[in-house]
């Protein structure tokens, strides 16, 4: 029976597990932390109360997905309606932006503005057209500039540290559903599933509905696992991947050693690849523990693509290895709060631009209601940051208060309401698209292509900043190309890495 080892045991290596040990093959997944989902994870604080990384709701458009979720959560996977605000200026409005709502929330002459201006790009446009480098230049086009300089331009900076200048405009086409005036203002004419047009770019696609397991979104990535298991498949937890040897261009052995867990008091976890230079939670009393070995046939990466680079060694080119030393993540801290009220936000999530945080979200309007007691409610606080910064090295108790504070301000709870603040951690949240990434992907998507019995996806494993849906739909397709015993050649040489759901 052919052996598949499988790097990493998010959602997308656990799709492609729980597929491939379904078509027959022997699975074995090796996974850093004490816990299984990665970024679809739910975490349990002192009290049993569950912190997700974040809001992760379903909204799967692709059937065959949707259709695996029902399966999988099959005691309560329910639908409810999307309902999602962003504020500036002191005004809440929809999300995605909807032209009625931008017209009875804005000053009329700012929203005279608005249009008019975004009128001026179109014409200009047409008239003097140019290449659209960067994010600036993508939503400037599509939105006008009054839209960009009061939320876009600015969340943008705070959430990923850099000007929107020097993000590639793909970031902005993959990441704002609609990204142009005029498709507001035709879905804000309709209701519905009326508003889905078809031609949503399928990383940002506009959602009307959202699933959410009333346990939480990591029981999903859970259950995968046991199907694994139940197939007769391995899931390790605890074993950080140190090397892969390679043979005459293939896969032939994973090398990996046992780590301790990453929570520590009121931290829940801290993922990190082990490499980063200034953080390693997984060295014990400064002595790494000892490597194991284990052989395979065909290998799944779903780890950051630049680690995985490095773990190839001098089976890739130095061309290969210099590119992926300039792709880099933006880290991500979720400061979770247990909450002594049964609800306290008036919509599933709510993005800011004056907070600590850039989005605000509450687990139980999305369906979360077994994550805590009834009259208690759960919190999560997103902050993108650097490793090392202030917010990276903040105790939880803190940057929880600080948090509590932000949010008795703002009107949603009273600070001594606050019962419990947790922190969760990685160094790889989000994908950073530099202008000028496209070159180095090039190069990594070349190099991989000679490598026929490895493939890699999901959101870190392809450096595509997708959604949990997307990310299983990927593992799905790996495990399918490799069940098809089709060769790299034929299934993805044709495809450009934007259309690509695997490498």
């Amino acid at each position: 029976m052919s052996h598949v080892v499988i790097l990493g045991g998010g959602i997308c290596g656990l799709a492609a597990g729980m597929q491939l040990a379904g078509g027959g093959r022997q699975v074995t997944v090796l996974e850093a932390q004490h816990f299984l989902g990665g970024l679809a994870t739910t975490l349990r604080g002192r009290t049993g109360a569950g912190f997700d990384f974040g809001p992760h709701a379903y909204h799967a458009r692709n059937q065959r997905v949707l259709d695996m979720f029902k399966a999988i959560a099959h005691d309560g996977f329910p639908a409810r309606p999307k309902n999602v605000r962003i504020k500036f200026r002191g005004r809440y409005y929809k999300y995605p932006l909807e032209a009625v709502d931008i017209a009875r929330s804005m000053d009329p002459l700012l929203a005279a503005r608005a249009f008019l201006d975004y009128l001026s790009e179109v014409v200009r446009r047409k008239v003097f057209p140019r290449k659209l480098v960067s994010a600036e230049d993508w939503v400037t086009q599509a939105m006008g500039r009054t839209l960009y300089g009061l939320f876009f331009g600015p969340y943008t900076q705070k959430v990923w540290g850099i000007p929107p200048s020097r993000l590639a405009a793909s970031f902005a086409q993959h990441r704002i559903p609609h990204i142009s005036l005029w498709k507001v203002i035709q879905t804000s004419l309709r209701k519905g599933h009326a508003k889905i047009s078809g031609t949503e770019h399928r990383y940002a696609p506009l959602v009307i509905e959202l699933f959410y397991p009333p346990k939480g979104a990591g029981l999903i990535s859970d259950r995968m696992a046991e199907r694994i298991r139940a197939k007769g498949g391995r899931v390790e937890t605890g074993a950080l991947v140190t090397g892969v040897e390679m043979r005459d261009g293939r896969a032939v052995a994973v090398r990996f050693r046992r780590v301790p867990r990453t929570d520590d008091g009121g931290q829940l976890c801290l993922m990190a690849t082990g490499v980063e230079g200034n953080v390693d939670p997984y060295t014990v009393n400064g002595r790494p523990g000892p490597e194991e070995r284990i052989e395979c046939d065909e290998l799944v990466n779903t780890i950051p693509l630049p680690h995985f680079m490095k773990l190839l060694g001098e089976a890739v080119s130095p061309e290969a290895r210099g590119a992926a030393d300039l792709l880099r993540f933006r880290a991500l801290s979720i400061v979770g709060l247990r909450v002594k009220r049964p609800n306290a936000l008036p919509a599933q999530s709510i993005y800011f631009q004056d907070k600590t945080f850039n989005r605000l979200s509450e687990t139980r309007n999305y369906g979360g209601s077994e994550l805590c007691a009834p009259d208690e409610t759960v919190l999560l606080c997103d902050i993108t940051c650097d490793v090392g910064d202030a917010v990276w090295t903040a105790d939880p108790g803190d940057i929880g208060r600080r948090c509590a504070r932000e949010l008795e301000e703002e009107g949603f709870l009273k600070a001594d309401e606050v019962a419990e603040c947790v922190v969760l951690r990685t160094t790889f949240g989000y994908p950073v698209y530099v202008v000028g990434y496209e070159q180095a992907i090039d190069t990594l998507m070349r190099e991989l292509m000679r490598l026929e019995n490895v493939v890699t996806g999901g959101r870190q494993g392809l450096y595509k900043y997708v959604d949990m849906d997307i990310a299983s739909e990927m593992g799905l397709s790996m495990a399918d190309h490799l069940l098809s015993g089709s060769t790299k050649q034929e299934a993805i040489a044709t495809i450009p890495y934007e259309d690509r759901v695997f490498a």
